[in-house]
């Protein structure tokens, strides 16, 4: 399976277990000049930007792994892009990670969700 074809899978994965969770989802692969936001969702009154990295196997490290101070500020920047697109710069929000781990025929071995996984504090995004 091809990188695109595999990320393409694993967020329709992720967005499965997350709307069993509760999570209401709002946008995928919402696209901003700063990036692509994988799934943007609803819990409770707080939007969600979820970062979905999916694996097969462990060869390569887990998708944890792959969620480095880089990539988190290019999350921050295009999350705040769409809360000031969609006039919600006062809306309550967070960043979740959830990382898939699949065999070779695509079965989901194990997830693991991390929540508020990293906040916006004292980054300088612009």
């Amino acid at each position: 399976m091809d990188r695109q074809r595999l990320g393409n899978y694993g967020e329709f994965i992720a967005r499965r277990i997350l709307e069993k969770r509760g999570y209401l989802i709002l946008h995928h692969k919402y696209y901003t000049r700063y990036g692509e936001l994988d799934l943007i969702a609803k819990v409770q009154n707080q939007l969600v930007f979820v970062e979905v990295k999916t694996r097969i196997g462990k060869a390569y490290g887990s998708g944890l792994e792959a969620i480095t101070k880089r990539k988190r500020n290019r999350l921050v920047r295009a999350a705040l892009y769409y809360l000031q697109q969609n006039n919600f710069q006062d809306q309550p929000c967070r960043f979740d990670i959830i990382a898939l781990n699949l065999d070779r025929q695509g079965n989901l071995l194990d997830y693991q969700l991390i929540t508020d996984a990293f906040g916006v504090e004292g980054g300088n995004y612009y």
